[in-house]
């Protein structure tokens, strides 16, 4: 199929996650479909801006050659339906444009949440019925697994010495002075409500200097009530904790943000998109997943938890560890800051041999789950009715 125009429709609720997939979808299609106009729908910008700095809170606007708009625009302007539509994460598209679209437009794609689970598999690019005009709708089943419609494998990777590349981020010379000391780590924080005391214990007992990067407003109050507790004094831009020296980040950008976790040497993240970067760095990470009622977040985990680890064909000690570790950093009911169980020491014990194993695993998806491939070829080789 040939396309001339694709609309782009997601509805953001409370997060980041859902627009920075639709972002990085809709710039890794441009790139192939070049001829083709694109237009993303949203509900509203404000999470948009906080990851693209060139986004305004504005009902239209364009960027790099893509348009975007409100669903407010969309209703007032009567824009005529795309060729091909894709519902991000089961939005509701403004029926004033569906009227038109189940009779003017070609194909529609559920794009769903990326999922591990086994079942995805059989629904993916399953025919929906639409019960009117000669609109086709099929599933999109983002996965880890080669039968799923895969992962946005595309990665912004720095180009920059390790040393330059810290000079960006931290730019005093108190902070880069402590980089000539090659005995510390680094790592990022990004997670839902979490209490930290575990974590920090971990790194206490290594002979190492620690830097934490935290970033988002709930991984900040976590660390901010550890440190509320214990004594810390300031230097520099850090705050610091007996050898552990954390620094508070604004927003970044879509690029620096993989920038920044691409030259780190552990990464806890939290989110759809945030997890797939970090396994797209190759180095050692946690998974915070989203927190659901009657644990069902535990039951999504462990089917990534099959996915990751069998990957590998690690022994049953790394294999019950890592599990074990993952696990227990989500076993809740609700988001709360209350201590956790787990246990970081085997984590940071094992860096090296944990960063073998994952580079394994990204090497996997890169090769074998590129979701934007797979749309492509699918996209190309459909045929309109």
């Amino acid at each position: 199929m040939k396309i001339k125009t694709f609309d782009i429709f997601c509805e953001i609720i409370d997060n980041f996650g859902d627009i920075g997939v639709v972002y990085r979808l809709t710039k890794e299609l441009k790139k192939v479909f070049t001829e083709t106009k694109f237009r993303v729908f949203l509900n509203k910008t404000e999470e948009f801006t906080k990851i693209n700095s060139k986004i305004k809170n504005l009902p239209y606007q364009k960027l790099n050659d893509i348009e975007y708009m409100t669903f407010n625009y969309l209703k007032q302007m009567e824009l005529e339906p795309a060729q091909v539509i894709i519902e991000a994460f089961g939005c509701k598209i403004p029926e004033e444009y569906m009227k038109k679209a189940y009779f003017q437009s070609s194909l529609l794609i559920n794009l769903e949440y990326l999922s591990a689970e086994d079942w995805i598999e059989e629904v993916h690019l399953k025919n929906s019925p639409l019960g009117k005009g000669n609109l086709k709708k099929i599933f999109y089943m983002p996965g880890f697994s080669e039968k799923s419609g895969g992962v946005i494998t595309n990665f912004t990777k720095t180009k920059k010495l390790k040393y330059d590349f810290f000079k960006k981020y931290f730019d005093t010379d108190l902070e880069l002075s402590f980089f000539n000391n090659k005995n510390f780590i680094t790592g990022s924080v990004f997670t839902y409500e979490k209490n930290f005391e575990p974590l920090i214990d971990s790194l206490k007992k290594l002979n190492k200097t620690t830097f934490l990067l935290v970033f988002g407003n709930q991984s900040i109050l976590g660390m901010k009530k550890f440190l509320e507790k214990n004594s810390f004094e300031l230097f520099g831009n850090f705050i610091k904790y007996d050898r552990i020296y954390i620094k508070f980040f604004e927003f970044l950008n879509q690029e620096e943000y993989e920038e920044l976790i691409s030259c780190l040497d552990f990464n806890l993240v939290r989110g759809e998109d945030s997890i797939v970067r970090a396994i797209l760095t190759g180095k050692p990470f946690l998974w915070h997943i989203y927190c659901q009622e009657n644990y069902l977040h535990m039951e999504k985990l462990l089917a990534f938890l099959d996915k990751y680890l069998e990957k590998g064909k690690v022994n049953p000690e790394f294999h019950f560890e890592i599990e074990k570790l993952f696990k227990d950093y989500n076993f809740r009911k609700e988001n709360t800051f209350e201590k956790g169980k787990e246990n970081f020491d085997y984590f940071f014990k094992n860096l090296d041999k944990i960063e073998r194993f994952n580079s394994n695993f990204r090497d996997f998806l890169v090769q074998k789950c590129n979701l934007i491939n797979k749309l492509t070829h699918f996209l190309k080789d459909y045929e309109e009715v």
